[in-house]
């Protein structure tokens, strides 16, 4: 019952800090659909039960770097842990410029052409020459392919002309705080952009996706932009994925994620 007083408390004050949001636009001849935050909810869900494995083919584009052609594998933990991702990218020869392995806490690269092996945990930085990072890879499929709702979010909807948003927050006795702000847009009802906040107003991080097209029965974005503030600082680094081969599902061997 104490929670549930809460809401539209908690509504009122999302509101408030939320700012002024991006501005999108949906053809004036298109039908505006109508959703439940269950509704749209569900729409996710059925993503992340959907696809357990993936492996695709991927045009990384870094600001102020040149594009790389990569392949990506993903595969969910078991244990609902982080999940398992490789990325290798390409020169013009189809030589290895570098492979990024992420499983658990723990990151390697390797770049061939320097003869490098570099491993990195959870209290080391990650090599800031490569065009995409560790932390960003996973904020992109977690993005992607969730989960999008976490154990101890509460989601509360909001209609904001063409948009839906969804605040999750997360309750703490009398106090809830905002973690993450889903925006869908009602053409279609597909998930624009997710934000994500680590205790002030500003999102720490945001994702916004484009280029949908369906996927083995699922919407699915061929083009997504990662931002991340730098720590302390009021600058972005600006990352886009475009994917062009998908293969949800595939079958991916064990030594594919293995160190050794």
């Amino acid at each position: 019952m104490e929670n549930s007083r809460l809401l539209p408390a908690l509504c009122l004050m999302i509101v408030l800090i939320a700012g002024c949001g991006p501005r999108h636009r949906i053809s004036s001849e298109a039908p505006l659909l109508t959703a439940t935050v269950q509704e749209l909810v569900g729409r996710l869900e059925e993503r992340t039960r959907a696809i357990q494995t993936l492996k695709a083919l991927v045009t990384v584009r870094p600001e102020g770097q040149l594009s790389v052609t990569a392949s990506l594998s993903f595969s969910r933990s078991a244990d609902g842990g982080r999940p398992s991702l490789r990325l290798k990218g390409f020169d013009p020869f189809g030589r290895t410029l570098f492979d990024l392995l992420s499983v658990g806490d723990r990151v390697r690269l390797t770049i061939p052409g320097e003869g490098r092996v570099v491993e990195s945990g959870p209290d080391r930085r990650e090599d800031p020459s490569l065009p995409v990072q560790a932390a960003e890879l996973r904020l992109a499929l977690s993005a992607l392919v969730g989960p999008f709702i976490e154990p101890g979010e509460v989601p509360v909807i909001e209609q904001t002309g063409v948009m839906y948003q969804i605040h999750l927050v997360r309750l703490s006795g009398a106090e809830g705080r905002l973690t993450k702000r889903l925006w869908f847009e009602r053409g279609r009802l597909t998930l624009e952009r997710e934000e994500l906040f680590n205790g002030k107003d500003e999102p720490a991080a945001f994702v916004e996706f484009s280029n949908y097209r369906s996927l083995s029965g699922i919407e699915w974005p061929d083009r997504i932009t990662i931002t991340r503030r730098r720590d302390g600082t009021p600058e972005a680094s600006r990352v886009i994925l475009e994917f062009h081969e998908v293969h949800p599902n595939a079958v991916i061997s064990p030594e594919e994620f293995s160190f050794s």
